[in-house]
């Protein structure tokens, strides 16, 4: 025969032969449609949780990785060491810092210098809008790749007075006409000259501005920044090609130039900020990648949980298909034909699965997006995701059809066919463990999300010391400066508004720290940090701040005094009979502490409460703090607000925020976890009922003999059922036993990260377990009520 004839006849055979393992792997599934169905089930949800936590982890770390030459970019970090020894460490650096490292190291190529994201009116004509922009050199656009799409670098880089603006904004002002050479102005007064137009920003950048003005003006504006003490902007540079980290050439650099600064720099790779950005004693501690983490556990449990469904119930139904394989082998079938067999029928289940988990995911996303904020998308023309599903349809198959395969093509065709089925009923240690595994991996995720939720719910509901309810928050900006005294009064005269105040930071999360302080009786080795809160007289009364002694500020007459905390008495050593009076010198100059207040939460919950100084000031900040009086007419209220600033400041929108929402806002990263984690806790709650479900009908089907036995015999209905129900409940138990001890730990370095946090109950393990008892029951119950309730005659003549 011709090798050409040979080569055609074993395609074709190859052909056939994959022919008939897809047409009796259809068989199969459709002659089981029930376990078919609980399979299909199980692994589709399993796929669903997986696609969509892999769609969240492939957006974390997608941020900042389009930047060209990403690997080569750092940002400039600081260790700032305290007198007691702690490290603090700082994105901001001096402003001073960038030229020092481009001339003095040369392992650095570029360097770039720009602010925080910062708020300002960009107005053209009469259209105007607060948006987020920038100061930066001209080194910006050349360093990130930030794509410009009209203008050049080139024309902005000698004048002050000119913006590059993005596209959304150059559509929202000029309505698709050329922006280059027309005069935007930037706050009331500042006119620039729009010189490029930048691509719209991507979502999975750090950095999101509409607008990037000069640095240059920036240090005008700011001319304390100019000096090696002062930290207010950040540095990025970009290494040349196969350079080190030069981070031990640049850690005396500020020292060298400040002899009283303790400041040390060091470079940080730019695109692990946000996945390791946070610090502890000048360490990398993690970030969002401790999230990547987390989820990527609990996508591949759930996933795990739900082949397990698989394995169960194809080992336990192996006798079912004992004289299928037995006919197979005794026509000349060999093992490794029947293992890829029912592998095929498990990736085929796999395939089926993916198919319906990608509808689920796209009818779903919306409300995914909504939770996680982000815009995810179905993007299959990515070949990291397509991979990704390619992946997990595989694995799935391969994991969930490997051990059944191996287990059922084992058998002896002579004893199965001669109807001796107990090798077949072999494996149900096995099961066990698996449930056992199922069930414990369950009642972790249900214990710990729920200790998750009730930690949220009880920063939510925890008094923190002032009032936050029926407040809204105004940015402040030139036109309210200006008008102030008229926009107050004004406000004033309207019912629905009891108060108006300023403060200059987010009093959730103070910001501003220092141990300049000196008080009498300071002790020469005192290194203790007190915040720093700039305020008018009306911001204590607003907030209804308790002042325990004193009294509040008066005015501009105290402008040279200062109110203080418990905690700040303590820490100074004062009586608090005699703290009022003790002289207090500040940013403000020398003068007295006026007053002392109940201490109250001036940071994140996770941290304890600090020491904390008040100075007056009536515009040195950012926020103006509104009392409405009545919850029920808030948007009347706010109606009025609107006008009144419309009327005294035209040129700016009118924009808000309520301080409760701003406060929820400290913690969307925890009740993000949350709801992802109760969501998917449900997930592997429904895995684990259907494969109980399934299990529970196979266990039925095999003792209905025994069933029948016992009816004969006496035994009630009701007795039989918890026959069946107390397998599982044991198998149950033994789970809660595992899972327990597992999810108190977890809990524990969860709630350890809170200064302030709840107590672990055992009220939370007895809901946990009383929820998956009932699971139990409702998944067997059913099946169990129905095989007790079978005419025993007819049990009795089943020839299975």
């Amino acid at each position: 025969m011709a090798p050409k004839e040979e080569k055609s006849i074993f395609l074709e055979f190859e052909i056939s032969m994959w022919k008939n393992y897809l047409k009796t792997s259809f068989r199969n599934l459709k002659r089981h449609r029930v376990y078919t169905l609980i399979n299909i089930l199980g692994l589709t949800s399993g796929i669903v949780a997986s696609i969509f936590i892999f769609l969240w982890i492939l957006d974390e770390v997608s941020f900042d990785q389009f930047h060209t030459n990403g690997d080569r970019i750092y940002s400039v970090m600081v260790n700032s060491t305290r007198p007691d020894g702690t490290i603090d460490t700082y994105i901001a650096n001096p402003s001073r810092i960038k030229e020092t490292l481009v001339n003095e190291i040369p392992e650095i190529q570029l360097a770039t210098q720009y602010s925080f994201e910062t708020s300002h009116l960009v107005k053209y004509k009469e259209e105007g809008y607060n948006e987020t922009g920038l100061y930066a050199d001209s080194n910006f656009f050349n360093l990130f790749s930030f794509p410009l799409v009209k203008g050049s670098i080139l024309s902005s880089q000698k004048n002050t007075n000119t913006v590059f603006i993005s596209e959304n904004l150059s559509q929202k002002l000029f309505h698709g006409e050329d922006p280059l050479g027309k005069t935007v102005h930037l706050g009331q007064d500042q006119e620039m000259m729009v010189t490029g137009v930048f691509a719209t920003i991507p979502d999975n950048s750090s950095l999101q501005f509409d607008f990037v003005a000069p640095f240059e003006l920036y240090l005008q504006q700011n001319p304390w920044m100019q000096n090696w003490a002062s930290g207010a902007s950040r540095t990025t540079v970009l290494l040349n090609e196969n350079a080190e980290n030069p981070s031990d050439k640049i850690a005396n650099l500020i020292q060298k130039n400040c002899s009283d600064c303790t400041s040390q720099p060091f470079l940080f790779p730019y695109h692990q900020l946000r996945l390791r950005g946070e610090f502890e004693n000048g360490v990398s501690v993690g970030g969002k990648i401790q999230q990547i983490y987390l989820f990527g556990t609990i996508a591949m449990l759930i996933l795990v949980m739900a082949c397990i469904n698989f394995i169960n119930l194809a080992t336990a139904r192996s006798g079912s298909r004992g004289r299928e394989v037995g006919i197979r082998k005794s026509i000349g079938a060999n093992k490794s034909e029947l293992v890829f067999q029912f592998i095929t029928e498990s990736m085929l289940l796999s395939w089926i699965a993916m198919f319906f988990a990608l509808i689920l995911v796209q009818l779903l996303l919306p409300f995914f997006n909504q939770l996680t904020e982000k815009t995810l998308r179905l993007d299959l023309a990515n070949p990291v995701f397509l991979l990704g599903l390619i992946a997990i349809s595989v694995l799935t198959g391969l994991f969930s059809g490997t051990y059944p395969a191996f287990i059922l093509s084992k058998f002896n065709p002579i004893t199965v066919l001669k109807g001796d089925n107990r090798s077949l009923l072999k494996g149900q240690g096995l099961r066990r463990i698996l449930v056992i595994t199922q069930f414990a991996t369950s009642a972790i995720l249900i214990v710990s999300s729920i200790a998750i939720y009730k930690q949220i719910s009880f920063i939510s509901e925890r008094n923190l010391g002032f009032n936050k309810e029926n407040i809204i928050l105004i940015d402040q900006n030139e036109g309210i400066v200006k008008n102030y005294d008229g926009i107050k009064n004004e406000l004033l005269q309207l019912s629905g508004v009891e108060n108006i105040a300023f403060g200059g930071n987010s009093i959730f999360s103070v910001p501003i720290t220092t141990n300049d302080p000196v008080w009498t009786g300071k002790s020469d080795r005192s290194d203790i940090f007190f915040k720093i809160f700039r305020c008018d007289q009306e911001f204590i009364p607003t907030l209804n701040i308790p002042l325990s002694k004193g009294r509040n500020f008066l005015g501009s007459q105290d402008a040279s005094n200062y109110i203080i905390n418990r905690k700040a008495a303590e820490a100074m050593g004062l009586d608090m009979e005699t703290a009022v009076g003790t002289e207090l010198e500040m940013w403000n100059g020398k003068g007295q502490i006026i007053g002392v207040t109940e201490d109250f939460h001036n940071d994140n919950l996770k941290f304890d409460i600090e020491p904390m100084i008040f100075m007056y000031s009536e515009n040195l900040g950012s926020h103006y703090f509104i009392k409405l009086s009545d919850q029920a007419a808030t948007m009347a209220s706010i109606d009025q607000v609107k006008g009144i600033f419309r009327q005294y400041n035209p040129d700016y929108p009118f924009e808000f925020s309520f301080l409760e929402e701003v406060f929820e806002k400290e913690y969307q990263s925890e009740q993000v976890t949350g709801k992802l984690a109760l969501s998917f806790t449900l997930i592997a709650i429904l895995i684990s009922g259907l494969g109980l479900f399934g299990l529970a009908s196979f266990t039925a089907e095999r003792r209905t003999k025994e069933i029948g036995i016992r009816k004969v015999l006496g035994a009630s209905s009701q007795s039989l059922s918890l026959l069946l129900c107390s397998d599982f409940a044991v198998l149950v138990l033994v789970s809660l036993m595992i899972g327990f001890p597992v999810a108190w730990y977890i809990i524990g370095q969860f709630l350890s990260s809170f200064t302030f946090h709840i107590e672990i109950s055992w009220t939370l393990f007895f809901f946990t377990a009383v929820l998956m008892l009932g699971l139990t029951f409702l998944s067997v119950g059913y099946h169990a009520i129905k095989a007790a309730w079978t005419n025993p005659v007819n049990s009795l003549q089943n020839d299975e």
